[in-house]
């Protein structure tokens, strides 16, 4: 799995083994008439998540088996309350502690799924110098403890999934929905002694079309495993996915079928409280995986607009294989006057197959041709195509190339 680099010159080639990468930080402040509001729409993101299925299942007991050998860390680094660390910026109450930096917490996350199950698998690392756990559904203020959050929109819709918009004027009022839009599955548990496995747990969110209205969805977690050592702590845990038609009384029939090329919003995040012995207890940090603008610094939980953006992969590609290519490949992929160009040389011949995405993750192009000769090439017209960037993926037999292009 891989996050998307900021975009340099036309194309990017994407070599995992030599980049480390930063988020594209996005700063929007939407103002009108004075007022700082959210609006209501799908945001294109540059960081998407590629998850790789997984042929062996992970055993969920907080370890990082060799299932999880091949995938590569995700960070929760990005500072969503207070905003750039200035409670002030807020308006939030005060007395919030400030953050400290790596040894106050640092976040990390690795995702597989699997067809067998039709499950996804997350793996969290969290280093953390106060651990405040205790909540007991249905008590309320569960994000004032440390918790890890799930943010996931599995079809991608984005939109309100609170119905009450009166937290974010401007923000498109949606009273005939439910909460499952999306879920933010709070994950709380206790931590016990170190290295002994804590399995129960909760996974509280706002349900239904009544306000204030909480539900446990522990049932959509069916496997999980907390383990800690010392100040760091593994939450190990499978995922039913489940769509916008959710029923809690006939849960298996809001599924969703997890597949290959499957586009769906996604984001992690965590609730740090980082005084144990105050009453009543106070969320000080709130981290997450993805940038967001000033105006959406704490919409996770009731709009979908800015979540991450996660595209189920092929099982056996690890990102190293996404990204790269075996020594006997030479791929060439450009845009020149309006047209993208192809040309692969090496001695295998089969099927070739390109995809050009929008950055969102929505296919515009498709094109599958017999690789015949030692030389393959093609050249496509842009004409048509909106300016901005896209991703092109090709594809002979179990090597592929992912790169980034900008049509102007």
């Amino acid at each position: 799995m891989y996050f998307y680099p900021p975009l340099y010159s036309i194309t990017y080639s994407f070599i995992l083994t030599t980049m480390k990468c930063k988020y594209l930080t996005i700063l929007f402040v939407f103002v009108l008439m004075g007022t700082t509001t959210l609006k209501a729409q799908i945001f294109d993101r540059t960081d998407t998540l590629f998850i790789s299925e997984t042929l062996v299942l992970p055993n969920i007991d907080g370890e990082a088996d060799a299932v999880w050998d091949a995938v590569e860390w995700s960070p929760i680094d990005q500072v969503w309350m207070p905003w750039n660390n200035e409670s002030g910026n807020l308006g939030q109450e005060g007395g919030l502690i400030i953050y400290d930096g790596a040894n106050d917490f640092t976040g990390n996350f690795k995702v597989l799924w699997s067809s067998e199950t039709n499950l996804m698998y997350f793996l969290v690392e969290i280093t953390d110098d106060a651990f405040v756990d205790g909540y007991a559904f249905p008590a309320g203020g569960y994000p004032n403890y440390d918790i890890v959050e799930i943010f996931i929109d599995e079809d991608r819709s984005g939109g309100p999934h609170v119905f009450d918009n009166t937290l974010y004027p401007g923000m498109s009022n949606c009273p005939t929905c439910n909460a499952q839009n999306a879920f933010s599955y709070h994950i709380a548990a206790n931590a016990l002694a170190d290295n002994e496995l804590q399995t129960e747990k909760h996974a509280v969110d706002i349900a239904g079309t009544t306000w204030g209205n909480t539900r446990d969805y522990e049932s959509h977690i069916p496997e999980f495993t907390l383990r800690k050592d010392s100040d760091k702590y593994f939450w190990e845990f499978s995922l039913i996915v489940h769509n916008d038609t959710y029923n809690h009384n006939n849960q298996e029939a809001s599924v969703v079928d997890l597949e290959e090329g499957k586009i769906m919003g996604l984001s992690m995040a965590y609730c740090d409280n980082d005084n144990p012995g105050e009453n009543p207890l106070k969320r000080d940090h709130f981290f997450g995986s993805v940038d967001v603008p000033l105006a959406a610094h704490n919409s996770h939980w009731i709009n979908a607009d800015w979540f991450g953006v996660a595209k189920l992969m092929p099982a056996n590609t690890t990102s190293s294989e996404e990204f790269s290519t075996a020594d006997n490949y030479n791929w060439d992929i450009y845009v020149a006057i309006g047209r993208l160009n192809i040309q692969l040389s090496n001695p295998n011949l089969g099927l070739v197959e390109l995809r050009l995405y929008s950055i969102n993750g929505s296919e515009v192009l498709r094109f599958d041709a017999t690789k015949s000769n030692e030389t393959f090439q093609k050249s496509f017209s842009l004409d048509g195509l909106q300016s901005g960037i896209y991703l092109v993926e090709v594809i002979l037999g179990e090597q592929r190339k992912t790169e980034k292009i900008l049509v102007r």
